[in-house]
């Protein structure tokens, strides 16, 4: 007999996963006509009696609650099809332009998850590459200065440029600063002995510092020792080791 316990648990996570995007798309639909209809309201109060606010507002109501692009689209004010009448569009925009600017102050919270909503992707990718450029930064001072270690920096820069610009991140790859500092960790997941006695080296060097100029505060000197012994436990044994001949040049830290 043929096993149908397989085909019942794909139909439901399948069942699962409808559910969940349908409630993803009514939350959004729900959000959409409230801070439509606060932007409204605003309007109301700055400029009354300019135009017939109630009714606006329920043909807002009724076009958010018939589009079909609720899943893909972010707002009404970022969405290509114009499904409103041509007066209604005019009204709408009247209130847009007026009470856009204000909401920051009258609803900040609601504002702010509507600006992520509508640009999250673009903030992101703004954030990881302000990371990739401040990886970067520091890790090429990290290879000309003894003390600043490259590495984790030069680990930050490719996670950064990895998740925000294919064009930067292909550049970054082809750079003598990857390939002779992180191109072993980042590809293989292990370092050669001469590189993670350096890192060891740069990282013992800093602590140590830091243990000295921690003379008051014995607490802090236990603590700064236990996560020397960490750092040298994981390099010693959480990372593999690769022979000497797979890096042709020792990287700088």
């Amino acid at each position: 007999m043929r096993n149908t316990q397989p085909m019942k648990i794909e139909k439901a996570m399948t069942e699962e996963q409808k559910a969940t995007k349908g409630q993803k798309i009514k939350d959004r639909r729900e959000f959409e006509k409230k801070i439509v209809c606060e932007m409204i309201d605003l309007y109301e109060k700055g400029n009354s009696g300019q135009i017939n606010t109630k009714e606006l507002k329920d043909y807002a109501i009724l076009r958010i609650n018939k589009c079909p692009f609720m899943e893909t689209k972010s707002f009404c004010s970022a969405c290509k099809v114009h499904c409103y009448q041509a007066k209604k569009r005019e009204e709408i925009r009247q209130v847009m332009r007026y009470s856009g600017p204000r909401m920051l102050f009258h609803h900040p919270l609601m504002t702010l998850h509507h600006l992520w909503i509508e640009h999250h992707e673009r903030f992101k990718r703004v954030f990881f590459l302000l990371l990739g450029f401040i990886g970067l930064g520091l890790g090429f001072l990290g290879a000309i200065l003894p003390l600043l270690p490259a590495f984790p920096f030069l680990l930050l820069a490719a996670y950064g440029f990895g998740r925000s610009s294919k064009r930067l991140n292909d550049w970054f790859l082809q750079t003598n600063l990857y390939k002779d500092n992180i191109k072993d960790w980042h590809e293989q997941r292990g370092m050669t002995q001469a590189t993670k006695r350096r890192v060891l080296l740069t990282i013992s060097l800093v602590m140590l510092f830091g243990f000295l100029m921690m003379s008051k505060v014995p607490w802090a000197r236990w603590i700064l020792v236990f996560v020397w012994i960490g750092h040298v436990l994981y390099f010693c044994y959480g990372i593999k080791t690769l022979p000497a001949t797979d890096t042709k040049k020792s990287p700088a830290f």
